[in-house]
């Protein structure tokens, strides 16, 4: 990996693109955090890039600020070239995150071991993770998953953006 993993750096930005969707629809933190049962503190916390979330949480905000998912992991997001379409669609964005990190993975010839070795997620979870186990990760588990492949969450989160061979 060019740069050292921080899990901080996908908090941030997912946090400001909350906040910026949040504020954009006129939405109070109040507000955001009673629709979708999360407590206000975390969701300011969430805000500023100062909580970890599970990906269930991240699926229920995009769903009530209607954003699409993949775009609230992108650095581009609510810029004048953001590529992304400007509402929620439902999709299985984990098994989406899974094939396209498999595909990664075989592109770039990176085994299991490495990702825990870059970034000190257990093997056991991101096996469990791959083998569709553990449906409900954190955000850092996936950015580190991303991160040692050298792809933007907000792709892995797309169809149609990792390709196997190159």
């Amino acid at each position: 990996m060019d740069i050292e993993f921080t899990s901080k750096d996908i908090l941030i930005v997912f946090g400001t693109n909350i906040r910026k969707s949040r504020e954009l629809r006129g939405l109070g933190i109040a507000k955001l955090a009673s629709l979708i049962k999360y407590d206000r503190g975390c969701l300011s916390s969430l805000e500023y890039g100062e909580q970890n979330i599970k990906y269930i949480t991240a699926l229920n905000l995009a769903r009530k600020l209607n954003v699409p998912f993949p775009a609230l992991f992108s650095r581009h997001y609510l810029n004048d070239n953001s590529p992304f379409i400007e509402t929620f669609t439902e999709d299985d964005y984990l098994l989406v995150f899974i094939e396209n990190f498999k595909k990664a993975m075989i592109r770039k010839q990176i085994k299991q071991i490495e990702i825990y070795s870059a970034t000190d997620i257990q093997t056991s979870l991101i096996s469990r993770i791959i083998n569709r186990k553990s449906l409900n990760p954190t955000i850092n588990t996936l950015y580190a998953m991303s991160y040692t492949v050298g792809e933007e969450m907000c792709a892995l989160f797309s169809r149609n953006t990792i390709r196997e061979d190159i």
